[in-house]
C-alpha cells in the first residue's frame, strides 16, 4: 500500500483562551503507529502496522474523545475528537475519518476518560521532564498524583512484537509497556520505581522513612501492588 502524506497547517482560531484544530498532518493509509487505516464494514478501525493484519491499536483509547492542547507557545485549544498514539508519543485528531497529527511544540494535553467527562476523569499528560534510560525529554508522561513535593508520573508505550505460531504464519501485534516514576519538585530529579504497580518500590526509591511508612499503613486497606496504592502514598507523604 503507498503511503500518502498531505501536508496542511494547523489553523488555531483562537476565542478566549480556546482553539478548534482545523488542520494537521494528514496520516492516512499510513496513519497513526505507522499504518493506520480507516473503518472497516463493520466500523471498526483497522490497526495495520508492520502487517495489515497486526492485532491490537497503536491508540491509547477505544474512542476518540474530547481534549484540551497546550502549546509551548501558550496557545490553548480544545477539540472533541483527540487521542494519543502509544506507538509514536503522537497525539492525533480525527475529521471525517482521516487523522492528523496534531502538529507544533506541545508541552502538555488531557483527554477524557469518558463520555460524560469531569475534572476529576482527565487523563492528564506531560512532556519536559528529565531522560531517564527508556525515554527522553520530549517524551509525555501522564500525571497519576500531584501534591506540593512529588508527582506519580505513568510513561506508557506500545511496540510491534511478532508472535509465531508452531506450523503456521507469523503474526504481528502491539504490545503495551508502562514504567512508573516520581518526580520530586525541589530537586527537580525523575526517578525510576518499577513497570509494574507497587507501593513497596517507591518506599524504597525514595527511602521513606519507617515511622512515615508505618503510619500510612496503619489506615492502608487492598493490595499494595495497584495504581490505586501508589497515588494514595505519594497524595500521603506529599501533606
Amino acid at each position: 500500500m503507498k503511503h500518502v502524506f498531505l501536508i496542511a497547517s494547523i489553523i488555531f482560531i483562537v476565542q478566549n483562551s480556546n482553539a478548534q484544530i482545523n488542520g494537521g498532518r494528514y496520516m492516512g493509509a499510513s496513519g497513526v503507529g505507522g499504518n493506520f487505516e480507516i473503518q472497516n464494514n463493520d466500523g471498526r478501525m483497522i490497526p495495520i502496522g508492520v502487517q495489515e493484519d497486526t492485532k491490537g491499536s497503536p491508540l491509547l483509547l477505544a474512542q476518540w474523545v474530547k481534549g484540551t492542547v497546550l502549546l509551548k507557545n501558550g496557545v490553548r485549544f480544545n477539540d472533541t475528537a483527540l487521542n494519543y498514539s502509544l506507538y509514536e508519543d503522537k497525539l492525533y485528531f480525527k475529521r471525517l475519518n482521516r487523522f492528523y497529527i496534531v502538529e507544533g511544540a506541545i508541552s502538555e494535553f488531557y483527554l477524557a476518560n469518558s463520555n460524560e467527562p469531569t475534572d476529576s476523569s482527565l487523563l492528564h499528560f506531560v512532556a519536559g521532564y528529565p531522560a531517564i534510560k527508556i525515554t527522553n525529554g520530549t517524551h509525555f508522561f501522564q500525571i497519576l498524583a500531584d501534591g506540593s513535593r512529588y508527582q506519580l508520573l505513568k510513561w506508557a508505550h506500545k511496540k510491534i512484537r511478532e508472535e509465531y505460531t508452531y506450523g503456521g504464519r507469523t503474526e504481528t501485534a502491539y504490545i503495551h509497556q508502562e514504567a512508573y516514576c516520581v518526580f520530586e519538585k525541589n530537586s527537580r530529579k525523575k526517578f525510576e520505581v518499577s513497570n509494574k504497580p507497587n507501593v513497596t518500590a517507591i518506599k524504597n526509591t525514595l527511602s521513606i522513612d519507617e515511622s512515615i511508612w508505618k503510619a500510612y499503613l496503619q489506615n492502608k486497606i487492598g493490595s499494595n501492588k495497584t495504581e490505586a496504592a501508589m497515588i494514595e502514598l505519594i497524595n500521603y507523604i506529599n501533606k
